[in-house]
């Protein structure tokens, strides 16, 4: 098995994206309690047992976003809650092999080919013989695969099911259903969710997206929102200025953000307002079309680009700002929203799919006085801003005090982990599908072209892992030492520091 020597190593913070940022390891680490169970589902013995869940995207750190700092997140808590939890992603330049990050949070980074936007290039059958080897060691029971940008989180799934795993699959992102695109990614989802046992949405208008472009039963996704650590993200109106109107801008500098509809209002902002400012963290192919627009207008006074931001800056940037603009044409949730409003009096966003099937996009995260929303183009997000500048300058806005008062317990890792448990403790006693009625699904489900080309692909995957049960029986693999859950040796090493450090203390007492 080609990996390193396990590192004991802190999250890695450095960032190149900064449009949503791991909020409070440290904090997350410190729930010990564990969740009161519930009477729902199939027996008690299920809910008292503890779950071995591999989590598994292309999209980890180091790489800094959404997806990354709500996988981290989620599997502290998880851990705190007496879970093993391990993180399957690909390897990230030097980064690769198996590493260890707080509260014994295991991550193997697989010699895996990066194929676009950190995604791995998938064949299907290149990474089965690594994911059966982290399945069968760790004793997985649970594969959660992430986002459905990630060709890896689509191959953990399709390789679970056939070693007869539970699978959950939460979706991030929004699509539409008119481009290239949209229509290749949404049939692959049809095909990888249609016998998958639960999916996780971020946001309501998500799930009704993720429903409509998989055709899935309503009743097998659930709505659990991304949270933040509200203590890390704190207001200090002191560090504004004044005299100026700043709006923050901390994103990935990529198409998808909207960085283009960011680049056609700058100038005809700037123009009409002599005292406003605009503060852009972050970085990306995009950059380009915000540095041609400020060599332009001439421009470099007013429009700060700050390249990537590590996190422990995002907190420094934020409340310098007197608004936050998020243009991002797919966010089902968009964590950094919920960042930003603790430190920064307005929230301008908008909902990119008005026009398919008129969902609101981003009320479901804030209520209606904090956020404004604006359609996707130059005129409507101009006209939002040209309003919310004008009641900065009357005043008729709430401080920050208050508006971090009212938010900083609306979304907390704690609940997220709750509701997910609940998740993990329903798909437990839950069915795998035989690979004869998974053939059937596939076939009925996703057409009879991609359904008969994913069936036989199916099969082939099935033969290959009876080969590689051949050549290396489960039996004679090595079991995993475990780093988290009822088990785990660093829970073991953390009470016999805390037990050496106490009868040293006693020592020295008396």
């Amino acid at each position: 098995f080609p990996f390193s020597s396990a590192a004991f190593l802190s999250p890695p913070y450095s960032c190149g994206a900064g449009s949503s940022h791991c909020a409070g390891h440290t904090q997350a680490s410190a729930h010990g309690k564990h969740c009161n169970k519930t009477s729902r589902g199939p027996t008690a013995e299920v809910f008292r047992k503890k779950h071995n869940i591999c989590m598994v995207s292309d999209f980890f750190y180091p790489n800094m976003g959404g997806v990354e700092s709500h996988i981290y997140q989620l599997s502290q808590c998880l851990i705190a809650m007496g879970h093993k939890v391990v993180i399957v992603t690909h390897a990230y330049g030097r980064r690769k092999g198996i590493r260890h990050l707080t509260n014994g949070l295991k991550v193997y980074y697989l010699p895996l080919q990066v194929m676009y936007n950190q995604s791995t290039a998938t064949t299907c059958f290149h990474s089965l013989p690594l994911m059966r080897c982290v399945f069968v060691r760790e004793r997985i029971t649970i594969v959660h695969s992430h986002s459905s940008f990630s060709a890896m989180a689509h191959d953990a799934l399709f390789h679970a099911k056939t070693l007869g795993l539970n699978t959950v699959f939460t979706d991030h992102s929004l699509f539409g259903f008119a481009d290239i695109s949209s229509v290749l990614t949404n049939k692959l989802l049809t095909i990888s969710l249609c016998d998958t046992n639960h999916i996780v949405c971020v946001s309501y208008t998500s799930k009704e997206n993720t429903v409509l472009r998989a055709a899935l039963n309503p009743e097998i996704v659930s709505v659990i929102p991304n949270a933040v650590d509200s203590a890390d993200f704190t207001p200090d109106p002191s560090q504004r200025q004044d005299d100026k109107i700043t709006i923050v801008v901390i994103s990935r500098l990529v198409y998808r953000k909207g960085i283009d509809l960011l680049g056609g209002i700058i100038p005809e902002l700037c123009l009409k307002y002599p005292d406003l400012h605009f503060l852009i963290g972050g970085e990306g192919p995009k950059r380009i079309v915000l540095e041609e627009v400020r060599e332009k207008y001439q421009l470099h006074d007013r429009v700060r680009l700050l390249g990537a931001l590590e996190h422990k800056d995002v907190r420094g940037v934020l409340v310098q700002g007197h608004i936050f603009l998020n243009t991002s044409l797919t966010e089902a949730f968009c964590m950094a929203i919920v960042e930003g409003i603790q430190q920064i009096n307005t929230i301008i966003s908008y909902d990119y799919i008005t026009c398919i099937f008129n969902p609101y996009l981003i009320p479901e995260v804030l209520p209606e006085d904090l956020i404004t929303l604006c359609e996707p183009t130059v005129r409507s997000l101009c006209a939002g801003l040209e309003s919310v500048i004008s009641q900065h300058r009357t005043g008729a806005v709430p401080s920050p005090a208050s508006i971090h008062a009212r938010v900083r317990n609306l979304y907390t890792w704690r609940n997220v982990a709750e509701r997910t448990e609940k998740v993990y403790d329903r798909v437990a006693g839950e069915e795998v599908l035989p690979l004869d009625r998974r053939i059937h699904r596939l076939r009925t489900h996703c057409g009879p072209v991609a359904g008969t080309i994913f069936a036989f692909v199916a099969v082939l995957d099935f033969l290959f892992l009876l080969l590689l049960q051949w050549l290396v029986p489960d039996q004679v693999m090595d079991v995993a030492v475990d780093a988290s859950g009822p088990h785990g040796i660093w829970k073991g090493e953390q009470k016999d520091e805390i037990d050496s450090k106490r009868e040293l203390s006693r020592e020295h007492s008396l």
